[in-house]
């Protein structure tokens, strides 16, 4: 339901194996939170384009002044922007299975 705030229920799972790190471009922490691209106070809807998993220090970091989370091109595309006005783009891991060796 996109006028819920948790992700919860097979969205959460669907997150967190998409996912599987933390989608911060420099930080491979294990997913603590799901939250919100455009924050559901700027009336963001709770769903898999505009959800992003997290380990909880960058969840905590986005929120602090200068800094800014928005979705990219696409939806597998996250564009984090620094308070120094640096931009780092990432997108959740490639889930296509390796062929089985020979």
């Amino acid at each position: 339901d996109s006028h819920t705030r948790c992700f919860t229920g097979n969205l959460a799972k669907l997150l967190k194996l998409r996912d599987r790190t933390c989608r911060t471009p420099w930080c491979n922490a294990p997913i603590r939170h799901l939250d919100h691209r455009v924050r559901r106070a700027d009336h963001g809807p709770t769903s898999a384009a505009n959800a992003d998993g997290l380990c909880e220090a960058c969840n905590y970091a986005k929120e602090a002044p200068g800094w800014q989370v928005t979705p990219g091109p696409d939806p597998e595309i996250r564009v984090v922007t620094t308070p120094t006005g640096h931009t780092y783009r990432s997108r959740a891991p490639d889930h296509r299975l390796s062929p089985p060796a020979a």
